[in-house]
C-alpha cells in the first residue's frame, strides 16, 4: 500500500503544497515495485495539476514517486519543490552544474536553474510510474 498524498504537483507554474496527514493509499504489487527498483518505504502517490507535461503526463494523472531519490540521476521526470511550490518536470543536468527544467508540452519553454541556485531546488523524488483513470 503506497500512501497517496493530498497535494498536487504542478505541471505548470507550481502548486502550493497542502499536506494532509489523513490520506488514502493505492495498492501496488510488491514484486512490481522491486522489479522497478522502487523503494517501497519511500514511495508516494500524488496527482498532477496542469498541462505543461502533456502529452506524457496529463492533468489529473496519478504519479508514483520514489522519494528516496533526492538527486538528479539522469534526464528523467522528477517532483521538485521550490518555495512552497511543487512541480513535476523533466530535469536535465548540465556539465556546468546548472539544471534545465523541461516541460514536455512545447508551449512552455525550458527553465534554466543556475549552478548558484540549484541548492534552493529540492528534489522530492523521481517519477517512476504515471497513470490515469478514465
Amino acid at each position: 500500500m503506497v500512501q497517496k498524498l493530498e497535494l498536487e504537483a504542478s505541471a505548470g507554474n507550481g502548486a502550493v503544497t497542502n499536506y494532509d496527514p489523513d490520506t488514502d493509499y493505492i495498492a501496488f504489487q510488491a514484486s512490481w515495485l522491486r522489479t522497478h527498483d522502487v523503494n517501497a518505504a519511500a514511495a508516494r502517490v500524488l496527482n498532477v495539476h496542469g498541462d505543461s507535461m502533456e502529452p506524457t503526463i496529463r492533468h489529473g494523472d496519478v504519479l508514483l514517486v520514489d522519494t528516496s531519490i533526492d538527486h538528479i540521476k539522469d534526464n528523467a521526470i522528477y517532483v521538485l519543490t521550490w518555495d512552497n511550490s511543487v512541480f513535476v518536470k523533466r530535469v536535465h543536468k548540465r556539465l556546468n552544474g546548472s539544471l534545465q527544467l523541461i516541460s514536455d508540452n512545447a508551449l512552455y519553454p525550458p527553465e534554466d536553474i543556475a549552478k548558484t541556485d540549484v541548492a534552493q531546488l529540492n528534489i522530492a523524488g523521481r517519477v517512476v510510474w504515471y497513470g490515469r483513470f478514465t
